[in-house]
């Protein structure tokens, strides 16, 4: 007997397309309706329309956010909400991306962006310098994110072949080591070493450091 349809199964069917599609323009209200094996308006009485299915995606998404230990200092807390963010939109699929598509008009990622400025500005920021600080660490995470979420899909166009794409990617190391463009040439060459989560934390410490550092003058 097939389960019964309700908002929670067609999220979890929209999250599954995204899985296989990779971003979020392969996801379709016809798509998704092949997908639960259902006609099309019969997700307009759960969905108005694409936006508000990818809103209850984000939902669901943000509600899942382990929120860090209150009682670490400022910092610390700070720095754990962005881990604890990346491992969100890194665990559901282009969390990053949906996270930029949608309005965060729902209570979960309120209050979450409420106790992050809280948190600012009990350590002396003005509510602006909160705001300016979480706008920071946000573009820095979502950047990032969607950064390597294309260099994925590109990467996926070499593997299949295309011709252009490998003449590409030969082209930067090659060029790289004929010019002597040692540090390039080193980067490309390590690439399977890299570790984009904790390259992420690394920088978030030192914004968070700089900013602390300001505060003390300030003071």
């Amino acid at each position: 007997m097939e389960p019964r349809l309700s908002k929670e199964r067609i999220i979890e069917a929209a999250f599954d397309i995204l899985a296989k599609k990779k971003t979020i323009a392969g996801l379709s209200m016809r798509g998704l309706a092949d997908t639960l094996d259902i006609k099309a308006p019969a997700l307009y009485w759960y969905f108005k329309n694409k936006q508000s299915l990818l809103q209850g995606m984000a939902e669901t998404m943000e509600d899942q956010l382990v929120l860090p230990d209150p009682h670490l200092p400022w910092k610390e807390q700070l720095t754990a909400f962005m881990a604890n963010y990346y491992i969100l939109y890194t665990t559901f699929p282009c969390g990053a991306e949906l996270e930029i598509h949608t309005i965060p008009a729902f209570p979960s990622r309120l209050e979450h962006l409420q106790k992050m400025m809280s948190l600012l500005k009990d350590a002396g920021c003005s509510t602006k310098q909160s705001n300016d600080t979480i706008l920071a660490l946000h573009h820095l995470l979502v950047g990032q994110l969607m950064d390597r979420q294309q260099e994925e899909l590109l990467r996926q166009e070499v593997l299949k072949g295309k011709a252009d794409m490998k003449e590409y990617v030969q082209f930067m190391r090659q060029y790289s080591q004929e010019q002597h463009l040692t540090d390039m040439a080193a980067i490309l060459a390590d690439r399977s070493k890299e570790d984009p989560k904790g390259d992420f934390l690394t920088h978030v410490t030192l914004y968070l450091d700089g900013l602390a550092h300001r505060l003390e003058a300030k003071d």
